[in-house]
């Protein structure tokens, strides 16, 4: 890892520990950090014209993380999304890539590699 992406990376999982320790994780490396425990809180204060990256849960009540990525390209939105999975195949990986999503990576996650995929998909959106 070089240097922190520009932005913020939204990170959006219902479950609490995982959303606590990753965005310390990134925050310690760096980066700006903004959580939300719900893609329907996160989507009520997101604001579409920020620059940075989006790692969203695919297995959250509500909304998937697949839906809010869907709702976000049918609202115009650009940033990157990641998907953070428990339970992926290669088919919901394709659907994902499918639907425009950056990357899917499965739980539990690597931290250092969860960063270097939030800085390549900042980079590659400029």
């Amino acid at each position: 890892m070089s240097k922190p992406a520009a932005g913020t990376t939204w990170l959006v999982d219902d479950n609490r520990s995982v959303r606590d320790s990753t965005g310390a994780f990134l925050e310690a490396i760096g980066l700006t950090v903004r959580t939300y425990a719900s893609a329907l809180e996160f989507l009520d204060k997101f604001e579409s014209d920020r620059s940075g990256c989006i790692v969203a849960d695919y297995d959250m009540p509500g909304m998937t993380g697949l839906e809010l990525l869907e709702t976000l390209r049918r609202r115009g939105s650009r940033l990157p999304v990641i998907i953070i999975t428990g339970r992926g195949d290669a088919a919901l990986e394709q659907r994902v890539l499918a639907a425009g999503g950056f990357r899917m990576l499965h739980k539990p996650i690597d931290g250092l590699e969860l960063a270097d995929l939030v800085e390549q998909a900042v980079s590659e959106a400029a």
